[in-house]
């Protein structure tokens, strides 16, 4: 029986019918039929959708993936480099990327869609192609993100890296470094809840110093050489303790944090001219205890406003609830990835400080005892021997011998003036936080300023780029000033921004 049989015909035609139009055999015609009123369908929608004023799902994406890029400044613009040393150049970046399991609404209260993590990670992305680093220093990855976001965009963009979280954190410490120019020599971790500050043999006879609670916080540290030549860089990044009273832990940690890199970096024989660098979030500001313990001498460390700020940390008694408020906020995960388009747009359920005008963002610039309003601090049974105990935690600096040298504290000031007071700030910038309530600076990138590494016919020049013997700084990317950051609220991430309430830093060096 032929195909051209009438009944036979009269079949296919009825299973044709019966199969929504589908015929039993494909052939290239019906395909390309098909093709071309699937093309026309869409034509005929984009036409409807343009007249109702509708935008098209990948035109919205492009638009709200979008950030403010900020230009590199160059620090040693008109300055001659030094011809005859050859050096190394390598970009490193820190970035606190704002946990998704730390996201909170009540935090966050009018940044809307940026907050979801499908799409604040493609903003997120789309930044880290964009500054294109060579190693970079991550605070607040979510382990949760690590399998499905972090380490295959990594790979595809040429990194390796590592990854280590405090004890039931569900997020941590990342440092990535591009392949083709590094390889991992050795790596070590440092919890701060297990660390005294000596090792056996110092803690004999002294006065060791316990954190005052137990904080998960820990430090991750890595030697890199480069594949090019015998150089490399040690690169350490944390996280401190987050609490308002938490400064004088913070400033025990920063000892502990220094005290492992130098150890990590001097027992490794290919490491003990290699610079070292510590970069991530202290939660510090340039003129608390922390940050001057790190790179002051004992003499200038101390000053009105740092003494009052850390006596009032050492007496505070904290409350079982407030040490735990990161651990809940942890557990209580506010993504809301899931919550229904109709139900996001309904009003919510009147809270007591919702019905409040909303207080103004505090601007952390300076302030003295009567003149600003610290938090303050809940005064414990035993205040004058926790008073005490601040001299341990300045001892525990001393031992280290070995002061840091903040890049952009160093050399930011001849590249963006106006964004860096020397006085108040020790020359860093206004800020690297722009949250709905509080700025301030927080993170910075610290180079360690080795004594044996000073020779005295050497005179460092920071308007130059110096920084330390063996580093020089040609580059860092430019942080805005709070004018710009918009009418309020503009507390970040905010779509078309930035898409972390921290802004990253980077620092493109090179290495002698």
């Amino acid at each position: 029986m032929s195909n051209s049989d009438p009944s036979t015909m009269a079949k296919k035609e009825s299973a044709l019918k019966k199969s929504g139009g589908k015929p039993d055999f494909v052939t290239p015609e019906y395909i390309a039929a098909q093709r071309a009123k699937r093309e026309q369908a869409k034509l005929e929608k984009a036409r409807k959708n343009k007249e109702l004023g509708i935008v098209p799902q990948e035109e919205q994406v492009a638009a709200n993936t979008s950030f403010i890029k900020r230009p590199m400044l160059a620090v040693n613009d008109g300055h001659a480099l030094d011809a005859a040393s050859e050096g190394v150049d390598v970009k490193i970046m820190t970035y606190n990327v704002l946990g998704q399991a730390l996201i909170r609404r009540k935090l966050f209260p009018t940044n809307g869609d940026i907050l979801k993590w499908k799409l604040r990670s493609k903003v997120l992305l789309s930044e880290l192609k964009f500054y294109d680093a060579d190693v970079m220093c991550m605070q607040e990855v979510d382990l949760a993100h690590l399998e499905g976001f972090y380490y295959p965009e990594l790979t595809k963009l040429g990194f390796d890296y590592l990854f280590h979280r405090g004890e039931r954190k569900n997020h941590g410490l990342l440092i990535c470094w591009k392949k083709a120019l590094f390889s991992l020599v050795k790596s070590e971790v440092v919890d701060y809840d297990n660390d005294c500050g000596y090792d056996d043999r110092e803690a004999e006879g002294a006065v060791v110093t316990e954190p005052q609670m137990l904080t998960r916080n820990i430090a991750l540290l890595a030697a890199l050489k480069f594949n090019s030549s015998e150089k490399g860089i040690v690169i350490g990044t944390t996280h401190l303790f987050w609490h308002p009273h938490g400064t004088l832990e913070r400033t025990r940690q920063c000892a502990i944090f220094v005290r492992n890199a130098k150890t990590f970096a001097n027992n490794l024989d290919v490491a003990k001219t290699w610079p070292v660098f510590l970069a991530g979030d202290f939660n510090s500001l340039p003129f608390d205890a922390p940050y001057l313990c790190l790179t002051k001498a004992s003499a200038e460390r101390v000053t009105e406003r740092s003494k009052y700020v850390i006596t009032n940390s050492a007496i505070h008694e904290y409350k079982k609830k407030a040490v735990a408020e990161e651990a809940d906020d942890d557990a209580e995960d506010e993504e809301q990835e899931d919550v229904p388009e109709e139900s996001e747009n309904k009003p919510a359920e009147p809270a007591p400080v919702q019905a409040q005008a909303p207080a103004a963002p505090v601007m952390m610039e300076e302030f003295l005892p009567e003149t600003s309003h610290p938090p303050i601090p809940i005064p414990s049974a035993d205040s004058a021997a926790r008073i005490a105990g601040i001299e341990d935690v300045y001892r525990l600096h001393d031992n280290n011998e070995v002061r840091l040298r903040s890049v952009y504290g160093e050399c930011y000031r001849y590249v963006h003036p106006e964004n860096a007071n020397i006085e108040s700030r020790n020359g860093e910038p206004t800020f690297s936080n722009w949250a709905h309530t509080w700025r301030g600076l927080l993170d910075y990138i610290f180079a360690f300023d080795f004594p044996e590494r000073r020779r005295d016919d050497v005179q460092m020049r920071a308007e130059e780029g110096d920084v330390v013997p063996g580093v020089k700084a040609l580059e860092l990317l430019r942080l805005p000033l709070p004018a710009e950051m918009g009418e309020e609220p503009c507390g970040q991430p905010r779509v078309g921004q930035y898409p972390s309430d921290h802004l990253c830093l980077m620092a493109k060096l090179r290495i002698y």
